[in-house]
C-alpha cells in the first residue's frame, strides 16, 4: 500500500493498520469496511493507471473515528498522493440505520428473491452495496480531480466555492453509479443462483436494484433529516437516491439484444420506491416540498447535462497540470485541500 502523506496524519490523526484479513472477523463490520475501503483505493489506483498517470498514487485509511463518515484528501504541498478515508463503524451505524427503519418492509410485496434471503443477509447486502457506493463517490472524487479542481477555484473566486463544490457532488454520484454498477449484477446472478431460482436473472437484478435505491434513501435520509446541504441539487433525499440507482441500473453491463430491459429497470425502480415516497421519512419527517418523483427526476437530468456542460472541460484543463507530481509545486497555490465530508 502507498505510504499515507504525513500532512494527512497531521490533520486527520494517526489510522488503523490492518496487517492482514486475519486481524479481522470475516463478516464483521470492521471487515466489510476495510476490504471496502481498499476496493476502492484500488479502483482508484487502476483508474490513474489507465489514464496514464501511473505517478499518481491513492492510499487507504481506516480512521478509529466514532463518527460515519467517509472523505477523499490531497494536498498541493504532496500532488503525487491521494488518501481516501473511512471512520471505523460507518459500516456499523448503516447497518443498525437500515435495522431501525424496517427497510426490509419497504420492499415491493411482489419480491421473490429478496424475501427469501434471512434478513441478516439482506441487511449485509444492503449495507455493503450502500457503503460501496459512499467509498465509490469519493473515488470520483479522486480520479476526476475535483480536489485540485476546487483547491484551485477556492484560492481564484472563493465566492463560486459552495457552487461548484455541488457541481462536483453531483458528478461523483454520477460516476459511482457508473461504478456500482457491475457489483449489482454480481450481486443479482450469486441470488439467483444460491437460491436456485427458475426465473431469469433480469427479475433478481430489478429486485437488487429496488433494495439498492431503497438502502441508499434510508441511509441519506438519516443523515439530512429536515435540510439538504446548500450546495445539492438535490431537493430531498429520495431524488438523490433514485438518480444513482437509475444510473447503475443504465450502466449494467448487457448483451445487445438485452438493451430494451433499461428502460424497464428504471420504471422498476420507480416504482419498487413508491413504498419509500409515502414513507414517513418523506413526508412529515422533512421539511421539503412535495414533488412527483418521475418529473423531478427529468428537471435533475436536465441539471446534470450542465454540469456535464461546465465542468468536463475545466476538469481536463485542471488533470493536465496536475497529473505530474512535481506539477505547480511552488505555484503558491497555498494549504491542503480535505473534503472532509459527512458521510452523505
Amino acid at each position: 500500500m502507498p505510504p499515507i502523506p504525513v500532512s494527512f496524519t497531521s490533520k486527520c490523526g494517526e489510522h488503523i493498520v490492518v496487517k492482514s484479513g486475519d486481524d479481522l472477523a470475516v463478516g464483521s463490520d470492521d471487515y466489510i469496511s476495510w476490504h471496502l475501503l481498499n476496493r476502492a483505493r484500488d479502483a482508484s489506483n487502476l483508474a490513474f493507471t489507465k489514464a496514464g498517470h501511473p505517478a499518481l498514487r491513492v492510499s487507504a485509511a481506516y480512521l478509529p473515528d466514532v463518527e460515519p463518515r467517509s472523505f477523499a484528501y490531497w494536498s498541493p504541498t504532496a500532488p503525487r498522493d491521494y488518501v481516501i478515508a473511512c471512520a471505523r463503524g460507518t459500516s456499523e451505524v448503516l447497518r443498525r440505520t437500515l435495522i431501525d427503519a424496517e427497510f426490509r418492509y419497504l420492499l415491493p410485496p411482489t419480491s421473490l428473491a429478496l424475501h427469501r434471503l434471512h434478513i441478516d443477509d439482506l441487511t449485509a447486502l444492503a449495507a455493503s452495496l450502500t457503503i460501496a457506493t459512499i467509498l465509490y463517490h469519493e473515488v470520483a472524487h479522486v480520479f476526476r480531480f475535483h480536489l485540485p479542481y476546487l483547491t484551485e477555484r477556492k484560492a481564484a473566486e472563493p465566492i463560486s466555492l459552495p457552487t461548484l463544490t455541488g457541481l462536483c457532488e453531483a458528478d461523483a454520484d454520477k460516476w459511482c453509479s457508473y461504478l456500482i454498477a457491475p457489483e449489482l449484477l454480481a450481486q443479482a446472478k450469486g441470488i439467483h443462483e444460491a437460491l436456485r431460482l427458475f426465473v431469469p436473472i433480469e427479475s433478481v437484478l430489478r429486485e437488487v436494484l429496488t433494495l439498492y435505491g431503497i438502502a441508499l434513501h434510508v441511509w441519506f435520509a438519516f443523515f439530512n433529516q429536515n435540510t439538504f446541504p446548500k450546495s445539492s441539487i438535490y431537493p430531498h433525499p429520495l431524488i438523490r437516491s433514485t438518480r444513482i440507482t437509475i444510473g447503475a441500473a443504465d450502466n449494467i453491463p448487457m448483451t445487445p439484444t438485452e438493451e430494451p430491459h433499461t428502460m424497464d429497470r428504471a420504471l422498476s425502480v420507480l416504482n419498487g420506491l413508491a413504498a419509500v415516497e409515502q414513507a414517513m421519512m418523506r413526508s412529515a419527517g422533512s421539511n421539503q416540498h412535495p414533488f412527483d418523483l418521475a418529473e423531478e427526476l427529468v428537471a435533475v437530468n436536465a441539471k446534470f447535462a450542465e454540469i456535464e456542460r461546465v465542468l468536463d472541460p475545466a476538469l481536463r484543463e485542471v488533470e493536465s497540470r496536475w497529473r505530474s507530481p512535481n506539477a505547480r509545486k511552488a505555484s503558491g497555490v497555498a494549504g491542503a485541500v480535505l473534503s472532509s465530508r459527512r458521510v452523505q
